[in-house]
């Protein structure tokens, strides 16, 4: 039998790589590592979970103490299983709500403990007390309802704009005022010298009851006592006439002190400069009326912004459109979830390394971008072929060159769940620009801390000499043995036989919470 060729011995290595992926696909158990702490599960039943996925975290008191392991809907309701992390005693009134990290942060499970007398809630039980916040869209709907209730409580039974009608009575009314003032003025300026004499005349009584009204008193009481003797019969009904009498006697000189005060603040009222003031205030009147009944004008016809507000119904359209809109890019900025991070590898065969920056967009579950800067040390590989003239005869030249510039990774991913193989896990296929070329990639999600990830990229290059090589392929895994730092390594350079290796390297990644709390934590941070 004949040695098998270079590219029998590379499509069979492939094989039995993909074969031995499928293998510890469906036979391998996820790895999990405990550290003397025991889990504890409990489920909670919301009317509405939105925004809120697996992996978000669970809180007590503001401190992270677990996660959502998954969310599912049974009878139309949203099935929520939480595991603590840490420990964390529950009781049969503990309270499980929704909260928002934020504005627009994620979402995540704050859970109220609860207290004796209330007994121990086992793990594995149910927390039924829930509560879930009002949500954007349902403020900005009641929002929307209270403006048209608004618009059509404007709007009369026949069609006219009650402001309007009711700024026309009050204008009606303010005329009517108008008027009324004016009369009254005119009257005070016509009568101005008799109620001068009246006052005057008012206060000559006064004086003259006050100086006469006590002989007047006492004259009453001898002729009460006369009246007692002389007419013995009828002395009841003459002693209730003396009571009233002294009663009213008593009262006189009160009456008169009033009187006396009235007058004078009467003529205080009526002195010319008091006359002024009067006639200003009067004139401030007319002219506060005259303003008014303009601005009511403008405001019918539809001028200015008071106007435009009231009349132009293209702009309560506009505000309503705006609401919407607004509403939409919330919901989508509120899903979407980013993640940063850098790792750095060497391939155990040419020790060439390679330091890659990473940005992920994820704006929904079963897709995301991926964009990546990345150090190279191999560098490529460039021919460069020009002609050179010596002695009046031109000959070609070629000549190799290594460029070692930074490289870009962009690239859109598609997941698909797996319900073949391993239910719970997850398919991604990536494909785009890889360092600065045309590549693919195919990844496999086993669980939250093992991936198995393949690429294959840079078709066409050359090799120090300048010859053709393969396209470069790695095959390889990824470990989480932390929840940001992991470790990764695998085959390198498959598919040429001179660069053909083992990479191994190690990285960090972070979330949206994690970055916020890098943030919060550096002096004069955001909180």
């Amino acid at each position: 039998m004949g040695k098998l060729s270079l590219e029998a011995k590379v499509g069979a290595f492939v094989v039995a790589s993909l074969v031995g992926l499928g293998v510890i696909a469906t036979t391998v158990e996820p790895m999990k590592f405990k550290r003397g702490i025991k889990n504890y599960s409990y489920t909670i039943t919301f009317k509405n979970a939105a925004g809120l996925e697996k992996d978000a975290p669970v809180r007590v008191a503001g401190v992270t103490v677990g996660k959502v392991t998954s969310v599912e809907v049974k009878d139309g309701k949203a099935v929520v299983k939480i595991t603590f992390t840490k420990p964390v005693k529950l009781y049969r009134n503990a309270v499980a709500k929704i909260e928002t990290m934020g504005l627009m942060g994620e979402k995540y499970v704050e859970i109220d403990p609860g207290r004796p007398p209330a007994p121990p809630l086992p793990p594995g039980s149910e927390i039924k007390n829930t509560q879930i916040p009002a949500s954007t869209d349902e403020v900005l709907s009641s929002l929307n309802q209270l403006l048209t209730k608004f618009n059509q409580a404007l709007i009369t039974p026949d069609g006219k704009n009650r402001l309007a009608v009711i700024m026309d009575k009050v204008a009606k009314l303010t005329d009517s005022v108008n008027s009324a003032v004016n009369q009254f003025s005119d009257l005070v300026s016509e009568n101005k010298e008799s109620i001068r004499k009246v006052l005057e005349n008012t206060m000559a009584l006064t004086e003259s009851l006050r100086e006469d009204l006590p002989q007047i008193v006492e004259n009453v009481n001898q002729l009460t006592e006369q009246l007692s003797e002389i007419t013995y019969e009828n002395r009841e009904d003459i002693r209730k006439l003396a009571v009233n009498l002294r009663k009213a006697s008593e009262r006189a000189p009160q009456i008169a002190k009033n009187l006396d005060e009235m007058s004078l603040r009467l003529k205080e009222l009526l002195n010319e400069e008091n006359s002024k003031k009067i006639q200003e205030t009067l004139i401030n009147i007319e002219e506060t009326t005259r303003e008014l009944k303009e601005l009511l004008s403008k405001v019918n016809e539809g001028k200015g912004t008071v106007g435009k507000l009231f009349n132009d119904e293209k702009l309560y359209t506009s505000l309503t459109k705006t609401a919407d809109t607004l509403s939409k890019l919330s919901e989508k900025i509120e899903k979407t979830k980013t993640y940063i991070g850098f790792r750095g590898d060497v391939n155990t065969r040419n020790g060439e390394g390679r330091g890659v920056f990473s940005l992920e967009i994820v704006p929904s579950q079963d897709h995301y971008y991926l964009l990546e800067v990345v150090g190279d040390s191999q560098g490529k590989v460039e021919r460069k072929k020009y002609y050179i003239e010596t002695s009046g005869h031109p000959y070609r030249k070629e000549e190799i060159e290594t460029d070692y510039r930074t490289e870009f990774t962009l690239q859109y991913a598609r997941v698909f769940k797996d319900n073949w193989l391993h239910p719970g896990s997850s398919f991604v296929l990536r494909g785009g620009l890889k360092e600065s070329t045309g590549g693919f990639g195919l990844d496999y999600i086993f669980n939250d801390k093992l991936i198995f990830t393949s690429d294959i990229w840079d078709t066409g290059r050359k090799d120090s000499d300048g010859d053709d090589i393969p396209p470069h392929l790695r095959i390889g895994a990824k470990y989480f043995f932390k929840k940001n730092w992991f470790i990764y390594g695998g085959g390198d350079e498959l598919l040429y036989h001179k660069w053909r290796g083992f990479y191994i390297g190690a990285g960090v990644r972070f979330g949206d919470e994690d970055i916020r709390y890098l943030l919060s934590s550096m002096p004069g941070g955001i909180k």
